[in-house]
């Protein structure tokens, strides 16, 4: 697994931008909406400092996606997450196009059409397997079983995790390993390697929280280091063989 930080255009976006570059720490950027009017290498020069290893996206037409890659292009970016369209059809226009240019899509689960683990499951199986690649975000799970049902279920598909915490439905996203949040992110990454998932796990958190960075990665590598060399809780081992077992049936 691999860390990586979740950054947001918007407010003080350039000074938290100088503190994860400080760290050398891959950034997953998030343009917002961006005026297509103008030249992408135009505005490309403007984002060149960020150095993203994915450009976060905001619903895009298929004649906005052509303006949105050749920005990637520009900045040497390879990775595109975007909300997914409406239809089977147009995921299927829209992975075609970035493919002809090189460029990964990862869908953002949870937003429609692509809510359930069987809609991910249709993707690949009317699609193309590579067309559902996902991003997932555990703080929008319903509950702790949902999380470990959806990650060991497509976990084939996810390709990036978002970490981050919230004290109840709603508020600002708190640091993952933060004890106030309800998400207990040391068992969902010892969770992770035990079934072997390979992919980046990125940090989101509020900007107001960007000053526990260095805490965060250094209790997530803690963490996976542990399970490596000791192992998982009996807790997250019991818990994953649960969910198989339900999967299975």
């Amino acid at each position: 697994m691999r860390f990586q930080v979740y950054l947001k255009r918007r407010g003080r976006w350039r000074e938290l931008l100088r503190l994860v570059g400080e760290r050398a720490v891959p950034l997953v950027l998030d343009t917002g909406p961006l005026d297509t009017s103008r030249s992408p290498i135009a505005v490309a020069v403007e984002l060149e400092e960020t150095r993203p290893e994915a450009l976060v996206l905001p619903p895009v037409s298929i004649e906005e996606l052509d303006w949105y890659i050749m920005l990637a292009d520009a900045l040497e970016v390879k990775r595109l997450v975007i909300p997914p369209p409406p239809s089977l059809e147009d995921i299927a226009r829209f992975y075609d196009r970035a493919v002809g240019y090189g460029v990964e899509v990862n869908w953002v689960y949870g937003t429609p059409p692509m809510t359930r683990i069987k809609d991910v499951e249709t993707v690949a199986r009317q699609v193309r397997t590579t067309a559902a690649r996902i991003v997932y975000d555990p703080v929008k799970a319903r509950g702790v079983k949902e999380i470990y049902t959806s990650l060991i279920a497509l976990s084939g598909y996810i390709r990036e995790i978002y970490l981050s915490n919230r004290r109840g439905e709603k508020g600002p996203r708190l640091p993952p390993f933060n004890p106030i949040g309800r998400i207990n992110f040391v068992e969902i990454l010892q969770a992770l390697h035990l079934i072997q998932w390979e992919g980046r796990v990125t940090i989101r958190q509020a900007p107001q929280y960007f000053n526990e960075l260095d805490l965060q990665l250094r209790i997530g590598a803690e963490v996976l280091d542990t399970a490596r060399n000791i192992g998982v809780s009996k807790k997250v081992q019991k818990r994953v063989s649960a969910i198989i077992n339900e999967l299975m049936t």
